[in-house]
């Protein structure tokens, strides 16, 4: 297979997975609230699709590495489809629970592995990881407009049969990418991970990405009724959520060559500063034209952020350790991070209403830039992390 058909592929994986995500995400609390789920239990099985992401990377990118990218990545997403069609005959709390733990520990698994195989096909072929990563952020708009769309017309009954119709076509898809480029031969001797897990760098790195990622819990979980509480229906969230990608998709278009012009650890900065602003503006006007602009910072809060955190760690762990590096960073951020965010948010929206758990997003988003502090001051920079993009 060609360099340029590999890449097409992997952009191809990656529109589908977030298509799949977009037709997810926005709508996840509104189904669940159709399904009679209080705020605390939509908080509780967000937090669930979060904590999976907290072992499953670590156990699959371990499988990966005795196994295979190529046997592990398809089967995981033939199981997400599967599982994830199992909510069907789900209505009550405790079985949508279990289905979800379910489903998620297997959709846990692709993300990261798959970054990491093209973060080094990308480095092979001298092409930029976001120009690839990019296409993933188009499916979600267009599926997150679609969605609001197909759910104003026929209502919350498209959300699970979309859903599992993209999850389907990932798998398909997933079963052509280039994987034999990420793994290293069995004979080769591994560096020991617990001799990366003892830098302060790195641990503080991780607790900042965690609290970061821990402040988006309010948006991801209750973000769409929020601003429909506000008066909008269920086609304007849509566009809201897209128009938010929609940034995010420029910023990966560039990102690359804004990391080289100006430091990846000034765009880790300004995501972790922008980030806190979002929320607070969201919290302090909640009208329409307020929420418009400040969905541009998007393109700060989980574009840059999460640009500059996978070549941050891409550069920071030696060659035969990024896979199990970029696992425990997705572990940190989106499992650790996103479980206590949704669950925090869920007791948050019951006991401080809309404004006041945005705004305690906000002071997450800046402790978390004192941990970056210290991660990233010069005692700690380890040499290549930090400077640039490879």
């Amino acid at each position: 297979m060609t360099g340029q058909r590999q890449g097409r592929w992997l952009a191809l994986y990656y529109a589908l997975y977030f298509s799949a995500l977009g037709a997810f995400m926005p709508y996840w609390g509104p189904y669940l609230q159709q399904q009679g789920q209080t705020a605390l239990e939509i908080g509780i099985l967000t937090a669930t699709i979060q904590a999976t992401k907290v072992l499953a990377p670590n156990i699959w990118g371990l499988m990966a590495q005795r196994w295979g990218l190529g046997r592990i990545v398809p089967a995981a997403a033939l199981a997400t489809a599967l599982g994830f069609l199992a909510l069907s005959w789900a209505h009550d709390f405790f079985s949508i629970f279990l289905i979800t733990i379910g489903f998620s520990f297997f959709w846990a698994a692709t993300l990261p592995l798959v970054d990491i195989t093209t973060l080094e096909w990308a480095e092979r072929r001298g092409a930029a990881y976001g120009r690839i990563r990019l296409w993933g952020s188009i499916g979600f708009i267009l599926l997150a407009l679609g969605m609001g769309w197909l759910i104003a017309r026929w209502g919350m009954a498209v959300f699970l049969p979309v859903v599992a119709v993209f999850l389907l076509a990932a798998w398909w898809s997933s079963r052509y990418l280039p994987f034999a480029a990420a793994g290293a031969p069995p004979a080769v001797p591994r560096p020991a991970l617990r001799q990366e897990l003892r830098r302060g760098d790195l641990l503080f790195f991780l607790a900042a990405c965690a609290l970061e990622q821990a402040s988006h819990g309010p948006y991801y979980a209750f973000y769409s009724i929020y601003v429909g509480d506000h008066g909008l229906g269920s086609a304007a969230v849509g566009l809201l959520w897209g128009f938010a990608v929609l940034c995010e998709v420029l910023f990966f278009a560039l990102g690359e060559r804004i990391i080289r012009r100006v430091g990846l650890h000034r765009v880790l900065y300004a995501s972790f500063l922008l980030t806190a602003l979002r929320w607070t503006v969201i919290g302090l006007w909640p009208d329409l034209s307020w929420i418009i602009a400040v969905q541009t910072l998007h393109a700060a809060s989980y574009g840059a952020f999460h640009l500059a955190a996978v070549h941050w760690v891409y550069q920071r762990f030696p060659a035969l350790l990024r896979a199990r590096g970029q696992a425990l960073y997705a572990s940190a951020a989106y499992g650790l991070g996103g479980a206590l965010g949704a669950l925090g948010s869920g007791w948050a929206w019951q006991e401080m209403g809309g404004p006041g758990t945005f705004y305690a997003a906000a002071a997450l988003s800046l402790l978390g830039t004192f941990l970056l502090v210290a991660a990233l001051r010069p005692g700690h920079a380890k040499s290549g992390a930090g400077h640039g993009v490879s």
